[in-house]
């Protein structure tokens, strides 16, 4: 696989081109001018004219010289405020960029990376879609995380060669369209499947040790604007830092193969037996496990609270489809859970949040009716990511909030429902652009 080449961006050229008109406009036109009307009409009129005649000629020659200059001084403003305003952007980006490959190096579960990264190509492009697509265990090609509308295809084979996206995994290069109707490689297969409109995409290679592990794709940027070279630099960058991430957090899982396997089991289940929870107890693991990290626990507490969030609902599936929602019966679900999880070694550690992630901080939760720091603080901090996206989500059983309503909702409930220390930590940490779809 040859090395990626470095990409000169549009904006890079332009700066370049605008600031060298605006130095041409301003020094060497006005030189030019003054040194043709000297050769041209002074010299000669002062022959002929006389002293007399200079004075009146070199006027209007400053005149045009000072007009001249001050048009060249404008145009120069205006390039560098250009400049400078197109480097704060680049500069706020890469800042972005920065974070988010750290937060990369820090998911230890591929899910959860996953969903990082295709949720931050998503923005820091300002597009309305992406897709990680990963070469499984026997060399097929699949989307592995897909964000928007087009989430169906998660799990679907991609035929290599078909398509723009097959086109990338067959070559091995990155592509920028912004008309795919005008792409000959373009296939609507996955539309048709889906049900989302693909009007412009950027899509990398994931890139490992020489080897393509995948492929990361971004579509439909917004806002009527086109894909850039500079959005394909940044896409590189994150696709090598993603690619980095995924192989080691692929390598950690398979060590853990069976247990990560039976938790993926029990996850499916719960999504099919509980519809208006499908996705729930994966948002709730990455919610959680950012609180975890904003707070400074270390991989390990971070580990254990990512599976409590996980299994934090688990015994809903002792339940039938028409008993969730009685309140009594529903109130018995965290102790069902705890008794189903509890004689699991790999799940001890984390049976306590299961059992009390319905708790309340003034000891009017359930089912004990523990208060304060007797609440596991892992407990404490599913409890804000749990009802976070209840309020939230699209999914949910409640009328959907905005993100400020959510977060005013939770501040209300600071020291009543909630921990008042983790509500401050998600106060400071949490924005509308963490809400997973």
């Amino acid at each position: 696989m040859p090395k990626r080449k470095p990409v000169e961006t549009d904006d890079a050229l332009s700066i370049g081109h605008k600031l060298k008109l605006s130095y041409f406009v301003a020094s060497v036109i006005p030189l030019a001018v003054m040194t043709y009307i000297y050769l041209a009409y002074i010299a000669p009129e002062a022959e002929s004219k006389g002293q007399y005649f200079i004075p009146i000629v070199i006027a209007v020659l400053l005149v045009l010289t000072v007009v001249l200059s001050l048009l060249g001084l404008t145009m120069t403003t205006k390039a560098a405020n250009d400049s400078i305003k197109t480097l704060t952007k680049l500069n706020h980006r890469m800042d972005s960029l920065l974070d988010l490959t750290k937060n990369f190096r820090e998911s230890f579960f591929v899910d959860v990376l996953m969903d990082s990264i295709a949720t931050s190509a998503t923005q820091i492009l300002n597009a309305e879609a992406s897709s990680i697509l990963l070469y499984d265990e026997a060399g097929v090609l699949r989307f592995a995380y897909v964000t928007g509308k087009a989430s169906s295809l998660k799990g679907k084979a991609l035929d290599i060669g078909v398509g723009i996206t097959g086109w990338v995994a067959r070559e091995g290069k990155s592509v920028i369209i912004n008309d795919v109707t005008k792409d000959s490689r373009f296939s609507d297969e996955y539309d048709r499947e889906s049900g989302f409109t693909t009007r412009s995409i950027v899509c990398v290679p994931l890139i490992i040790d020489g080897r393509n592990i995948g492929i990361l794709e971004v579509l439909n940027k917004k806002e009527g604007e086109l894909f850039s070279e500079q959005d394909q630099k940044i896409l590189f960058s994150l696709a090598d830092h993603a690619a980095i991430s995924i192989q080691r957090s692929r390598s950690h899982e398979s060590s853990h193969s069976d247990f990560i396997q039976i938790t993926e089991i029990l996850m499916t289940a719960m999504d099919y037996h509980v519809p208006e929870k499908k996705g729930h107890a994966r948002r709730v693991s990455r919610y959680s496990v950012k609180l975890a990290k904003a707070m400074g626990l270390n991989e390990e507490e971070q580990k254990k609270i990512y599976f409590g969030a996980l299994l934090h609902d688990i015994g809903l599936l002792k339940y039938n489809q028409d008993e969730y929602w009685g309140l009594k019966k529903f109130e018995l679900h965290p102790s069902l859970g705890f008794e189903m999880i509890k004689a699991v070694s790999m799940w001890q550690p984390v049976a306590n949040y299961v059992l009390n992630h319905h708790e309340h901080y003034d000891g009017s939760g359930y089912p004990k009716g523990l208060s304060g720091q007797d609440i596991p603080l892992g407990a404490r901090i599913i409890a804000v990511a749990e009802v976070f996206d209840t309020l939230v989500s699209a999914r949910s059983y409640k009328p959907t909030m905005s993100f400020l309503e959510a977060a005013d909702e939770i501040k209300k409930n600071a020291g009543i429902q909630f921990d008042p220390h983790v509500v401050d930590i998600f106060m400071a940490n949490f924005r509308k652009e963490d809400i997973v779809e």
